[in-house]
């Protein structure tokens, strides 16, 4: 079973009159999205996600004069699933009325260059599931672009080569990794990554602290390797000649053996 974070986890604003919820004898299956942001600037924190989604939302509601944010269902790298509209509501994401009719919406928080981890795929395949369950006709799982009708790099080529092995698909190989212990990973290692980003960027604290003592040691490293340099250059004193053996005294007669 998936775990939905609700859209107050993401501070959603309530929809406006929507398109309501799809029929279940006309869903032929899921499309995979991704947001396309362009940059390779990775959105992994729970607070990162939660502000990208608003963000769209505002987008989609203010810009393109949408009624809710366009997506279904949100999974990220860490493998939390989102509720957006949410798997019952007919999603605004696939390019017409016609296809979102005929198709859910899931957006994988994926930006440029990103793959999918495990933890998203475990979590999307378990969404796939769930969406199975309410639309047992829905199997099919596309990519954007081969169902809208304008074309578009969504979901992009990352996605596209996930879907195609199968990456997505309930009862994939991959399901032999426990769905916690995948989650966990991801979420530990992405929490990790934004951790030692803020430890090192803060203006103060232990990180600072640390980054100028090695700073200090650095400088004093390159010191003493200055002066050690300086020293060689200095011209090389001769060794003194060593001392003769003292001579015995003429007027001494050699010791008997």
């Amino acid at each position: 079973m998936v775990e939905y974070l609700p859209r107050s986890a993401w501070n959603a604003r309530p929809p406006t009159a929507g398109p309501g919820n799809l029929t279940v004898s006309r869903v032929e299956g899921a499309v995979i999205h991704w947001p396309g942001t362009g940059t390779t600037n990775v959105i992994h924190t729970k607070a990162a996600v939660a502000s990208a989604l608003r963000g769209w939302q505002d987008y989609h509601m203010d810009t393109r004069g949408w009624s809710d944010i366009a997506y279904q269902v949100a999974v990220d790298q860490s493998g939390r699933a989102w509720t957006l509209r949410g798997l019952r509501t007919q999603s605004g994401a696939n390019g017409n009325n016609d296809v979102n009719e005929r198709y859910g919406a899931i957006l994988l928080v994926l930006v440029t260059g990103e793959q999918p981890t495990a933890a998203m795929k475990a979590t999307t395949r378990a969404v796939i599931a769930d969406f199975r369950r309410l639309y047992p006709r829905g199997t099919a799982i596309r990519p954007h672009s081969a169902v809208r009708p304008d074309p578009t790099d969504c979901p992009g080529p990352a996605a596209r080569a996930a879907i195609a092995r199968g990456d997505f698909t309930p009862g994939h190989v991959e399901d032999d990794l426990p769905y916690t212990q995948a989650q966990l990973r991801a979420m530990m290692q992405a929490e990790i990554e934004e951790y030692m980003k803020r430890f090192w960027a803060a203006p103060t604290g232990t990180g600072t602290a640390l980054r100028q003592q090695l700073n200090r040691i650095e400088a004093a490293v390159t010191r003493a390797a200055i002066s050690e340099d300086a020293g060689l250059d200095q011209p090389l004193v001769p060794d003194a000649p060593p001392a003769p053996d003292p001579e015995q005294p003429a007027d001494q007669e050699p010791a008997t053996q």
